[in-house]
Protein backbone atom coordinates (compact mmCIF):
# COMPACT_ATOMS: atom_id res chain seq x y z
CA UNK A 1 0.00 0.00 0.00
CA UNK A 2 1.57 3.53 -0.83
CA UNK A 3 1.85 6.31 1.03
CA UNK A 4 -0.94 8.44 -0.77
CA UNK A 5 -3.58 5.70 0.31
CA UNK A 6 -2.48 5.85 3.65
CA UNK A 7 -3.06 9.72 3.62
CA UNK A 8 -6.02 9.28 2.66
CA UNK A 9 -7.27 6.61 5.02
CA UNK A 10 -5.47 8.47 8.03
CA UNK A 11 -7.05 11.80 6.64
CA UNK A 12 -10.89 10.16 6.60
CA UNK A 13 -10.53 8.75 9.83
CA UNK A 14 -9.42 12.34 11.41
CA UNK A 15 -12.30 13.94 9.89
CA UNK A 16 -14.61 11.24 11.00
CA UNK A 17 -13.23 11.06 14.43
CA UNK A 18 -13.37 15.10 14.32
CA UNK A 19 -17.30 15.17 13.53
CA UNK A 20 -18.15 12.79 16.11
CA UNK A 21 -16.19 15.00 18.54
CA UNK A 22 -17.87 17.95 16.95
CA UNK A 23 -21.80 15.93 17.48
CA UNK A 24 -20.49 15.30 20.90
CA UNK A 25 -19.07 18.14 22.47
CA UNK A 26 -21.03 20.97 19.80
CA UNK A 27 -23.92 19.88 18.40
CA UNK A 28 -25.50 17.99 20.84
CA UNK A 29 -25.20 20.68 23.75
CA UNK A 30 -26.97 22.75 21.56
CA UNK A 31 -29.56 20.55 20.61
CA UNK A 32 -29.96 19.81 24.11
CA UNK A 33 -30.20 23.60 25.34
CA UNK A 34 -32.58 24.21 22.80
CA UNK A 35 -34.66 21.60 23.69
CA UNK A 36 -34.71 22.76 27.57
CA UNK A 37 -35.05 26.20 26.20
CA UNK A 38 -38.42 25.44 23.97
CA UNK A 39 -39.50 23.41 27.67
CA UNK A 40 -39.48 26.29 29.54
CA UNK A 41 -40.99 28.40 26.99
CA UNK A 42 -43.88 26.37 26.74
CA UNK A 43 -44.16 26.25 30.41
CA UNK A 44 -43.86 30.02 30.64
CA UNK A 45 -46.42 30.42 28.10
CA UNK A 46 -49.07 27.81 30.04
CA UNK A 47 -48.36 30.10 33.02
CA UNK A 48 -48.75 33.09 30.85
CA UNK A 49 -52.37 32.17 30.21
CA UNK A 50 -53.37 31.15 33.07
CA UNK A 51 -51.94 34.08 34.27
CA UNK A 52 -54.18 36.08 31.43
CA UNK A 53 -57.47 33.81 32.91
CA UNK A 54 -56.96 35.08 36.59
CA UNK A 55 -56.08 38.64 35.43
CA UNK A 56 -59.73 38.39 32.97
CA UNK A 57 -61.72 37.04 35.89
CA UNK A 58 -60.30 39.93 38.36
CA UNK A 59 -61.11 42.61 35.80
CA UNK A 60 -64.83 40.82 35.71
CA UNK A 61 -65.12 41.01 39.34
CA UNK A 62 -63.59 44.63 39.56
CA UNK A 63 -66.87 45.83 37.14
CA UNK A 64 -69.21 44.51 40.37
CA UNK A 65 -67.36 46.22 43.29
CA UNK A 66 -68.61 49.83 43.56
CA UNK A 67 -71.83 47.48 43.42
CA UNK A 68 -70.46 44.93 46.21
CA UNK A 69 -69.56 48.75 48.03
CA UNK A 70 -72.61 50.35 48.05
CA UNK A 71 -74.33 46.68 49.81
CA UNK A 72 -71.48 46.80 52.52
CA UNK A 73 -72.25 50.41 53.28
CA UNK A 74 -75.62 49.48 54.99
CA UNK A 75 -74.59 46.33 56.59
CA UNK A 76 -71.97 48.45 57.99
CA UNK A 77 -74.63 50.92 59.94
CA UNK A 78 -76.33 47.64 60.31
CA UNK A 79 -73.42 46.25 62.34
CA UNK A 80 -70.69 48.87 62.99
CA UNK A 81 -67.22 48.18 64.19
CA UNK A 82 -67.69 50.37 67.32
CA UNK A 83 -70.49 50.79 69.48
CA UNK A 84 -71.07 54.22 67.87
CA UNK A 85 -73.90 54.66 71.09
CA UNK A 86 -74.01 58.82 70.52
CA UNK A 87 -75.49 58.12 67.08
CA UNK A 88 -77.69 55.00 68.32
CA UNK A 89 -79.11 57.66 71.02
CA UNK A 90 -79.84 60.23 68.35
CA UNK A 91 -81.16 57.90 65.69
CA UNK A 92 -83.63 56.99 68.93
CA UNK A 93 -84.58 60.68 69.44
CA UNK A 94 -85.60 61.17 65.68
CA UNK A 95 -87.58 58.23 65.37
CA UNK A 96 -89.53 58.61 68.67
CA UNK A 97 -90.59 62.32 67.02
CA UNK A 98 -91.36 60.42 63.82
CA UNK A 99 -93.58 58.07 66.54
CA UNK A 100 -94.99 60.99 68.13
CA UNK A 101 -93.70 59.38 71.30
CA UNK A 102 -91.95 61.01 73.94
CA UNK A 103 -88.34 59.57 74.77
CA UNK A 104 -87.86 59.10 78.19
CA UNK A 105 -85.24 56.87 79.17
CA UNK A 106 -82.37 54.62 78.12
CA UNK A 107 -79.66 52.44 79.78
CA UNK A 108 -76.68 50.34 77.81
CA UNK A 109 -75.34 47.06 79.41
CA UNK A 110 -71.53 46.13 79.08
CA UNK A 111 -70.82 44.40 75.59
CA UNK A 112 -71.17 40.86 75.62
CA UNK A 113 -69.29 37.97 73.38
CA UNK A 114 -71.63 36.29 71.38
CA UNK A 115 -72.49 32.73 72.08
CA UNK A 116 -74.07 30.83 69.66
CA UNK A 117 -77.54 29.99 69.81
CA UNK A 118 -78.59 26.50 70.38
CA UNK A 119 -81.48 24.85 68.53
CA UNK A 120 -84.25 23.86 70.82
CA UNK A 121 -84.82 20.31 71.01
CA UNK A 122 -88.53 18.53 70.66
CA UNK A 123 -90.48 17.49 73.43
CA UNK A 124 -91.31 13.73 72.78
CA UNK A 125 -93.72 11.88 74.72
CA UNK A 126 -92.58 8.98 77.02
CA UNK A 127 -93.71 5.75 75.72
CA UNK A 128 -96.15 4.37 77.86
CA UNK A 129 -96.68 7.75 80.15
CA UNK A 130 -100.45 8.53 80.95
CA UNK A 131 -101.80 12.06 80.51
CA UNK A 132 -102.28 14.13 83.07
CA UNK A 133 -106.47 13.95 85.05
CA UNK A 134 -108.84 16.69 83.82
CA UNK A 135 -111.98 17.59 84.85
CA UNK A 136 -114.61 16.00 82.86
CA UNK A 137 -116.50 18.57 83.22
CA UNK A 138 -114.34 21.61 82.27
CA UNK A 139 -112.00 19.45 80.06
CA UNK A 140 -112.14 20.25 76.67
CA UNK A 141 -109.78 20.12 73.19
CA UNK A 142 -108.98 23.99 73.47
CA UNK A 143 -107.71 22.72 77.28
CA UNK A 144 -105.19 20.55 76.45
CA UNK A 145 -101.62 22.33 75.50
CA UNK A 146 -100.24 20.89 72.15
CA UNK A 147 -97.27 19.42 72.33
CA UNK A 148 -94.00 21.31 71.20
CA UNK A 149 -92.83 21.54 67.97
CA UNK A 150 -89.27 21.02 66.57
CA UNK A 151 -87.11 23.96 66.98
CA UNK A 152 -85.72 25.63 63.74
CA UNK A 153 -82.17 24.82 63.66
CA UNK A 154 -80.41 28.20 63.87
CA UNK A 155 -78.64 30.11 61.02
CA UNK A 156 -74.93 30.20 61.86
CA UNK A 157 -71.34 31.15 60.71
CA UNK A 158 -67.64 30.32 61.45
CA UNK A 159 -67.06 33.47 60.63
CA UNK A 160 -68.94 34.68 63.74
CA UNK A 161 -67.32 33.93 66.94
CA UNK A 162 -66.89 35.78 70.74
CA UNK A 163 -63.71 36.61 69.47
CA UNK A 164 -65.33 39.62 66.91
CA UNK A 165 -68.83 40.13 67.27
CA UNK A 166 -70.26 41.34 71.06
CA UNK A 167 -73.74 42.06 71.77
CA UNK A 168 -74.85 45.24 73.82
CA UNK A 169 -78.15 45.22 75.76
CA UNK A 170 -80.20 48.25 75.68
CA UNK A 171 -83.53 49.48 77.55
CA UNK A 172 -85.47 51.90 75.84
CA UNK A 173 -88.35 53.95 77.52
CA UNK A 174 -90.83 56.13 75.89
CA UNK A 175 -94.16 57.57 76.84
CA UNK A 176 -97.22 58.04 74.42
CA UNK A 177 -100.14 56.39 73.44
CA UNK A 178 -100.26 52.48 72.76
CA UNK A 179 -100.30 52.90 68.96
CA UNK A 180 -97.25 55.21 68.93
CA UNK A 181 -95.73 53.03 70.93
CA UNK A 182 -96.00 50.19 68.84
CA UNK A 183 -95.08 51.86 65.91
CA UNK A 184 -91.57 52.99 67.70
CA UNK A 185 -90.88 49.65 68.24
CA UNK A 186 -91.61 48.83 64.54
CA UNK A 187 -89.07 51.67 64.23
CA UNK A 188 -86.74 50.53 66.24
CA UNK A 189 -86.76 46.68 64.67
CA UNK A 190 -86.89 48.32 60.68
CA UNK A 191 -84.11 51.13 61.28
CA UNK A 192 -80.52 51.36 60.14
CA UNK A 193 -79.22 49.94 63.32
CA UNK A 194 -79.79 46.48 63.99
CA UNK A 195 -81.86 45.75 66.93
CA UNK A 196 -83.14 42.66 68.01
CA UNK A 197 -86.44 43.39 70.28
CA UNK A 198 -86.63 40.44 72.87
CA UNK A 199 -89.15 42.41 75.32
CA UNK A 200 -92.20 44.93 75.77
CA UNK A 201 -94.00 45.92 78.74
CA UNK A 202 -96.50 48.73 78.98
CA UNK A 203 -97.91 50.35 81.82
CA UNK A 204 -100.53 52.94 81.40
CA UNK A 205 -100.25 56.30 83.06
CA UNK A 206 -101.91 57.48 85.88
CA UNK A 207 -103.79 60.86 85.58
CA UNK A 208 -102.74 63.53 88.34
CA UNK A 209 -104.90 64.55 90.43
CA UNK A 210 -107.57 67.24 89.31
CA UNK A 211 -106.49 65.92 86.02
CA UNK A 212 -108.38 63.51 83.53
CA UNK A 213 -106.51 59.98 81.88
CA UNK A 214 -104.31 60.84 78.79
CA UNK A 215 -104.87 57.40 77.50
CA UNK A 216 -101.05 57.06 77.27
CA UNK A 217 -99.10 54.51 78.13
CA UNK A 218 -95.21 53.72 79.23
CA UNK A 219 -93.61 51.29 76.95
CA UNK A 220 -90.27 49.94 78.11
CA UNK A 221 -88.46 48.35 75.78
CA UNK A 222 -85.76 45.60 75.77
CA UNK A 223 -83.32 44.29 73.18
CA UNK A 224 -79.67 43.84 71.57
CA UNK A 225 -77.94 45.85 69.36
CA UNK A 226 -74.59 44.19 68.21
CA UNK A 227 -70.98 45.01 66.98
CA UNK A 228 -68.15 43.73 64.67
CA UNK A 229 -64.81 43.99 65.88
CA UNK A 230 -62.36 44.60 63.25
CA UNK A 231 -59.65 43.45 64.68
CA UNK A 232 -60.53 39.48 66.07
CA UNK A 233 -58.00 40.00 68.90
CA UNK A 234 -59.30 42.91 70.15
CA UNK A 235 -60.60 43.05 73.87
CA UNK A 236 -64.12 43.16 74.48
CA UNK A 237 -64.73 47.39 75.06
CA UNK A 238 -67.51 48.98 77.53
CA UNK A 239 -69.98 51.14 75.49
CA UNK A 240 -69.60 54.45 74.63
Amino acid sequence: MDKNKLWVIGSVFVMVVVLILGVLLGIQPQLAAKATADQQRESVAAANASQATVLAQLEKEFEGLDDLKADLEPLRASVPTAAEMPAFVKALGILAEKSQVVLTGLTVADAVPYAPVEAVAAIEEESGATPAPTSSADASAEDVAPAPAAGVPPVTSSQITAANFVSLTVTVAVKGSYGNALEFVNGLQTGERLVLVSGITTTAVTAAEGESSSGDVTALITGLVYVLLPDAAAEVAPPE
